[in-house]
């Protein structure tokens, strides 16, 4: 099994987040790749480990000891093995490790590779006797193979002073769907997003942190892999070092029925109607989420929601039927907000909402867009529709309050002032954030509609070869011509599309639609002209993608050959190995594929050899410093060096300047594309311009004042 199919399996996420040192070595204990601990503990980068045999990171006095078990290894397929061994760091210290080995088999069986892993002891326990230390080293080893604590009837945990877990018990992957593997280096959050941690004020610096209820029994939701959450209880005990804190976590499932039994431990906490938290628990979360926010310089929302005419309901149909109908509302509240919010039933028919990690407090428009939604279908109650809504107020930490009893009362204050507006609406406490967010919401829903009322338009700015004489490629770009407000510029609503969940829908429109104006100036004679097209890593990883994209040519009769799909390298990093197979399926169609912006993200060459990449285009950023900035010229000559040895035909964005042309050319860069030759023009002034362009009566553009 060669290096990159073992790090294309589930393997590589634990492999490069695992808090424990791993190299994968060959049976001569030559190192192939090994992972971001590992180079920690030697003092060098990861690439530079590469090629270098794991002896040379040994002691002498323990070469040949290292080298007699690797030899070992590889001659007892499946044998594992431990030992306490000292590894020298890249500045000389010795540090003693546990190192810990097994072999990897090919698929006859046969070993094929050594997987090292190596975890230091702390300092504090080598100034300790050896037998002191041998029993530390053996504790440590048998947690790394999962011997300790296995036959425990319920869920343990080992967690760094990280939050990073580091080792589950056989009973945590039976209860929360993972595998050791799967969780191993990964933030204690995946499990139970709503626990907070906070800094000791026990120790000196503010490294160490502790759960907030570490001395108590702590209620939280966990989050089972198949997304269910279920209460649990958490007894926290600590582990001090000399030099860190780590944690063993004992977790009690609260299954329904003693839940409801053990009224400390769940009916304090949770509400006995809907299982949602009450109000002194949602209060407890928001003081923790307060602190976070304030040690993290973030914002948060808090959402009072109360239901409309909730009483008329109760009153028509009884308080059962009420009941089932509250059981109802928290479910779609629930399924309108994320994993990580907090969500509580405060009494009577009002619910609260704890939103965290807010960046901008006009985005909390779009969670209460998504939850008056949630309000449209009608209620069944008693085989009968009824229809209900909400009055939803909203504060912002910090804007609106400090600690939780302003930012709770805040809240209140703004939904009763939505309920004196009429209800099914909502307000934030401050005016002129609940007037930028009625902003947002109404630019929401006029992005639904622009489609439908054909508000979208194509402009298109060409890309000419070297010479800047001769047209090549039209590029498609999308613009708003809002009935109101004019041509609005893509940089204003194209992330809320994205966020809408429009761009799919927008972006099949300008596909189709680019592809049938430019097959209509080839008619006019303009038959060479190709067409480029931007899409959008959501749009590209449809799974009908290639599908559809084929019917459109087909639809428009535009040559596939004469098309370009221009993608940023935000594609090919979000799921390689789907990217991989939907580019290659659209290159066999003929489309050519372009990497946009390149060289501002992850460039790597890995890209250019593994993806159906024909073209490259230079970033503005490194165009605009030409030919004066010594940095931008470099990494220009080094971006078409590496195009022309792959093969690539390369453009430039934003090419302003005679002298930018001038060096671009006398560098061989292919195309260029800016301001200098033309400005983006919609599709009745092409035709117009590219026939003045044939003949050479074009001038080069004069620079707008701000770029569209």
């Amino acid at each position: 099994m060669a290096e990159e199919e073992i790090l294309n399996l589930p393997f590589r996420y634990f492999f490069n987040n695992a808090a424990f040192g791993i190299a994968l070595a060959d049976q001569e204990g030559v190192i192939l790749t090994a992972n971001p601990a590992f180079a920690r503990l030697v003092g060098e980068h990861p690439q530079d480990i590469s090629g270098r045999n794991f002896l040379r990171f040994i002691s002498t006095e323990k070469k040949r000891d290292v080298r007699d078990i690797l030899v070992g290894l590889v001659d007892s397929p499946f044998q594992k093995f431990h030992a306490e061994l000292p590894l020298i760091h890249k500045n000389g210290q010795i540090r003693l490790v546990l190192l810990a080995g097994t072999t990897i088999p090919d698929t006859t069986g046969k070993p094929r590779n050594i997987m090292l892993s190596v975890a230091e002891i702390p300092t504090g326990v080598i100034s300790q006797d050896n037998r002191m230390r041998a029993a530390v080293a053996e504790e440590y080893s048998e947690l790394q193979y999962r011997k300790v604590l296995d036959s425990v009837p319920y869920p343990v945990l080992f967690v760094n002073d990280q939050q990073r877990i580091t080792w589950i018990n056989k009973h945590a992957e039976l209860s929360f769907g993972y595998v050791m593997l799967e969780l191993l280096g990964r933030p204690l959050a995946v499990l139970f997003p709503e626990l907070s941690w906070e800094p000791d004020a026990a120790k000196d610096d503010r490294e160490f942190t502790s759960p907030v209820s570490e001395k108590s029994p702590y209620a939280v939701y966990a989050m089972h892999k198949n997304g269910v959450r279920h209460p649990v209880m958490l007894d926290f005990m600590n582990i001090d070092n000399a030099n860190r804190r780590d944690w063993v976590i004992n977790v009690q499932i609260l299954s329904e029925t003693n839940a409801r039994e053990d009224a400390s431990s769940y009916s304090s906490w949770y509400d006995p109607v809907t299982r949602l938290y009450n109000r002194v628990l949602f209060q407890e979360r928001l003081g923790h989420a307060i602190t976070r926010a304030e040690r993290e310089a973030k914002k948060l929302g808090v959402l009072v929601l109360d239901i409309d005419r909730f009483k008329q309901l109760n009153d028509s149909y009884g308080y059962e039927a009420g009941n089932q109908s509250l059981k109802e509302i928290g479910d779609r509240i629930i399924s309108c907000m994320r994993k990580s919010d907090t969500i509580a039933r405060l009494g009577s028919d009002q619910f609260a909402i704890l939103l965290e990690g807010v960046d901008q407090a006009e985005r909390i428009s779009t969670v209460v867009q998504k939850l008056i939604d949630g309000f449209s279908n009608p209620f069944s109650v008693q085989n009968e529709d009824v229809y209900l809504t909400a009055s939803i107020g909203l504060s912002v930490y910090p804007v609106d309050g400090l600690d939780v009893e302003n930012l709770m009362k805040n809240a209140e204050s703004a939904m009763l002032l939505s309920k004196k507006e009429g209800g099914n609406g909502f307000h934030f406490y401050t005016r002129e954030m609940s007037a930028r967010a009625k902003e947002r919401m109404q630019t929401d829903r006029e992005l639904h509609r622009a489609l439908n009322r054909e508000e979208f338009v194509l402009h298109y700015q060409p890309m000419l070869d070297a010479s800047g004489k001769k047209t090549i490629t039209l590029e498609a770009l999308l613009r708003w011509n809002h009935p109101d407000k004019g041509l609005i510029p893509p940089l204003t609503f194209i992330p809320l599309l994205e966020e809408l969940g429009l761009i799919v829908q927008v972006g099949n429109w300008i596909l189709r639609t680019a592809c049938r104006q430019i097959k209509l100036l080839q008619g006019n004679g303009h038959g060479q002209l190709r067409l480029a097209v931007n899409v959008s890593a959501r749009q590209i990883s449809q799974h009908d993608f290639s599908e559809n994209l084929k019917i459109i040519l087909q639809e428009t009769g535009l040559d596939p050959e004469a098309l370009e799909l221009e993608i940023t390298e935000s594609v090919l990093i979000q799921n390689a190995d789907k990217s991989e197979k939907i580019l290659e399926s659209v290159a066999e169609l003929g489309v050519s594929i372009a990497l946009d912006d390149f060289g501002t993200g992850y460039s790597s060459l890995a890209y250019l050899k593994r993806f159906p990449i024909h073209t490259l285009k230079i970033d503005r950023n490194f165009v605009k410093g030409l030919p004066d900035k010594r940095d931008d010229v470099a990494i220009t000559d080094a971006i078409l060096a590496l195009a022309r040895s792959f093969g690539i035909k390369v453009v430039a964005e934003g090419v302003e300047t005679e002298e930018q042309h001038a060096f671009l050319r006398d560098h061989h860069c292919h195309q260029m594309q800016g301001f200098l030759f033309a400005r983006p023009m919609p599709s009745e002034e092409l035709d117009r311009w590219l026939v003045a362009n044939r003949s050479g009566r074009t001038p080069h553009a004069h620079l707008p004042r701000h770029k569209p």
